[in-house]
């Protein structure tokens, strides 16, 4: 059964007390991962003026790019955390259904463990024709440790596989990074 028909991420998953409890802007409830500025600096660093952020909930990563003179655009499933992005250019998509927007880089942190793995292959392609220079990638990889577990993930794989599938994809593992693994095309 696919998520989107679900309905599952909604304020019982972002915002209930007793819910997953994992993403908020100042932290995704591990500790100081705060994705936003590493963006920000990675996006500098390399000279990206365009992203798009695949599974952007309510839009942080998108607000920060923009503040920084990215030109970026944000795409998720969740009309509940759309609902918080009132004035960014975030708009409902699902990445199985390929990328609305191509872009020098494109994000997909921690949003492709929600996937059922027979999806994967095919994401992994759309993600491939919408991304320029860079895919910055992050999941929770089997044995890491994650402060707050969440009951949604259908795929817990190592870092290996992950990276077996994304270089099957057409990526080039660049580096790991402390917030996202960078890959290139």
């Amino acid at each position: 059964m696919a998520w989107r028909a679900r309905g599952e991420f909604g304020y019982e998953y972002f915002d209930d007390p007793d819910g997953y409890r994992g993403y908020h802007q100042d932290g995704n409830g591990d500790g100081d991962y705060l994705p936003w500025q590493a963006a920000v600096e990675f996006c500098r660093s390399r000279g990206v003026t365009s992203a798009v952020d695949v599974g952007c909930a309510k839009g942080f990563l998108v607000a920060e790019l923009l503040t920084s003179g990215v030109d970026a655009v944000g795409y998720d499933v969740s009309a509940y955390a759309l609902s918080f992005t009132r004035g960014l250019p975030c708009s409902r998509a699902d990445v199985r259904d390929g990328v609305p927007r191509a872009a020098e880089a494109v994000f997909a942190l921690g949003v492709l463990l929600y996937l059922d793995e027979h999806e994967l292959a095919d994401v992994l392609t759309n993600l491939r024709r919408a991304t320029g220079r860079f895919l910055l990638f992050s999941s929770y990889y089997e044995g890491d440790p994650q402060d707050v577990p969440d009951p949604l993930r259908r795929i817990t794989r190592p870092g290996d596989w992950w990276r077996g599938r994304l270089t099957h994809a057409g990526f080039g593992f660049d580096h790991r990074g402390k917030c996202f693994d960078v890959y290139t095309v």
